[in-house]
């Protein structure tokens, strides 16, 4: 299946990419893995996005530049996994990105296998806990309506 990026989001991904690992690289404080992954955080939505606007991104490569702008503090395999992480369900995205992403998480699962195990898990643990929200809210509801039931 070939995919097209959209509006020519590999663009603007990468310079977002490169002005984090700049203010990585040039942070004025001492470094510590909590504020780098911390900036993986702070991308979730631009690695969002450039799934949506169908861009396969590099997550190696990725990995490999926030690693080198923190001096290596963080091991990229550590970032990739990080970024992994805040990876959205494949049923939250239509077929195009589905692809885009498993694009990604393959080169992932090539170079250190693991990664479709452990995003499995979690988008398990995910739907999981909304199951258990969505019960807890049903049985909220049934109480509330035998409340009032009771009080009328």
């Amino acid at each position: 299946m070939e995919v097209t990026v959209k509006n020519r989001f590999n663009e603007i991904f990468d310079i977002e990419i490169d002005g984090w690992c700049y203010g990585i690289h040039n942070y004025p404080g001492e470094k510590f893995p909590g504020l780098i992954h911390g900036v993986v955080r702070e991308l979730r939505p631009t690695f969002l996005a450039a799934i949506e606007h169908h861009y396969a991104f590099n997550i190696l490569e990725v990995g490999k530049k926030i690693s080198k702008a923190s001096k290596y503090l963080v091991h990229e395999k550590e970032i990739v996994f990080s970024i992994l992480a805040h990876f959205p369900r494949p049923r939250d995205l239509d077929e195009e990105g589905q692809y885009v992403m498993a694009e990604i998480v393959d080169l992932v699962e090539q170079k250190w296998g693991g990664a479709l195990e452990r995003l499995q898990r979690r988008w398990a643990k995910i739907t999981q806990e909304e199951e258990e929200a969505l019960y807890a809210r049903r049985a909220s509801l049934e109480a509330a309506e035998e409340e009032a039931e009771e009080a009328a």
